[in-house]
């Protein structure tokens, strides 16, 4: 048990007695269980979901790339649908040396086709929170507030 509930309640916030905490994990055939990314972070890529946990740790495996973080973004051609859209703070020896393409292909390489980023959008920094997290958050909404 995580925890017994929201005080001054005991029991609020627990459904049939568990905490949905909105992780998602897997678990291997030993009974491990490995955090895969959080539910709000999921993107519904035309009915695959696409954890974008998994596809910022790529990222961070290509050379070039010091900091990457990537969101589902609405699809303008399929209502209920999201692209996915990585945004890029290259290492300082490598600005205005990758481009987008590149970014793109490294991921067509790695992952599987619903999955590539459709835009890549380099930054010379990104948002982070007050414990120095990559914020997503603040990426969807300014990409909400920019897409109307």
């Amino acid at each position: 048990q995580v925890m017994l509930g929201y005080w001054p309640e005991p029991g609020s916030g627990l459904v049939d007695g568990w905490l949905p905490t909105g992780d998602v994990v897997r678990m291997d055939e030993r009974g491990y269980f490995y955090l895969v990314d959080r539910i709000k972070d999921m993107a519904n890529v035309s009915g695959y979901k696409v954890y974008t946990g998994i596809l910022d740790d790529l990222l961070f495996k290509h050379p070039a790339v010091l900091m990457a973080v990537t969101i589902g973004v609405p699809d303008p051609e399929r209502p209920g649908s999201e692209r996915i859209k990585a945004f890029i703070k290259l290492k300082d020896e490598y600005r205005g040396k990758i481009s987008a393409a590149e970014i793109i292909e490294f991921c067509k390489e790695k992952c599987p086709p619903y999955a590539v980023p459709k835009y890549v959008e380099f930054r010379d920094d990104l948002p982070l929170t007050v414990t120095d997290k990559l914020f997503k958050r603040k990426l969807r909404e300014e990409e909400r507030r920019r897409s109307g």
